[in-house]
């Protein structure tokens, strides 16, 4: 159907209960600066994490988080079956001159009763040199300047993933066999670099 489909299963695979994939663009394709965009349709069930983000092309040097991270969107349902999940967007980074790491994250919540499963949507980033803009479809939600601490992450090319991940950022949300619903399907229409 012209579409990538990333598929979560539960299986037995190499002593895991789950499958899923991750796809990176690493040693293959790099950007610096632009608008980075995908379309697609998100997966929804508990312990799911699907992503779409960026990491700097010099992360096998110096590893993270001093190589950067624009996480351009993440999103996770959590227990409570009236919720639509949340996503959010955020700068993962080292502050210059210090092995101290930093993020700064911006959120986006849909109306109560909607969710991002329902339907594509088009998440994504404009970097410049100043600022990174987040946006779902054509709404902005999320504005962070790159200060002069920053600059060392943000200043060089980053290469692009998409992965769903099965864990969440709260380790009560992990997946399990009473909550997690398989298989789901993170659908990607498209990933498009503007510069």
């Amino acid at each position: 159907d012209s579409m990538l489909h990333i598929v979560t299963l539960r299986e037995d695979y190499e002593g895991a209960k789950y499958t899923s994939a991750s796809i990176n663009t690493m040693g293959k394709y790099n950007c610096l600066y632009g608008r980075i965009e995908m379309r697609a349709k998100l997966p929804y069930s508990k312990g799911l994490w699907p992503a779409f983000w960026m990491m700097g092309e010099n992360f096998p040097i110096v590893n993270w988080p001093r190589c950067g991270e624009i996480d351009i969107m993440e999103s996770t349902v959590n227990s409570d079956p009236e919720s639509n999940g949340e996503m959010r967007s955020t700068l993962h980074f080292q502050t210059k001159g210090t092995d101290e790491h930093n993020c700064i994250t911006g959120w986006y919540h849909l109306p109560k009763g909607e969710k991002f499963a329902d339907d594509f949507h088009v998440y994504a980033v404009e970097w410049e040199k100043e600022e990174c803009r987040f946006y779902f479809d054509d709404t902005c939600f999320h504005t962070q300047p790159i200060t002069e601490d920053m600059k060392d992450c943000f200043f060089k090319p980053h290469f692009i993933l998409i992965n769903t991940a099965l864990s969440d950022w709260n380790d009560n949300e992990r997946p399990d066999d009473e909550h997690t619903q398989l298989p789901q399907e993170y659908l990607i229409d498209y990933i498009r670099v503007y510069q």
